[in-house]
């Protein structure tokens, strides 16, 4: 679905669509609140709600290995026989 932001007097407004409204179950009338992913794109939250989780490619490399044990090896891949000009 796509909206506009407008600007209502001195405040910018975003109009969310009713069924959006229904679909998501949103407190008309209630408190939200902006979240920014400081990436062009921002996410509407109840208050107190926990922030959804990042996709992988939002992720740091430390937040990936996140509970990996340090010196663990994470095995090898057998990829099969080489292709091309690969020189092993």
């Amino acid at each position: 679905m796509t909206t506009q932001i407008v600007r209502v007097g001195n405040t910018l407004t975003v109009e969310i669509p009713e069924e959006l409204v229904a679909e998501a179950s949103l407190p008309v009338g209630e408190p939200m609140e902006w979240v920014s992913s400081g990436k062009g794109s921002v996410t509407l939250l109840k208050p107190g709600a926990p922030p959804a989780e990042k996709s992988i490619d939002e992720m740091t490399l430390e937040e990936l290995l996140e509970g990996v044990a340090d010196g663990t090896s994470l095995g090898e891949y057998d990829w099969g026989q080489p292709r091309g000009a690969e020189v092993w």
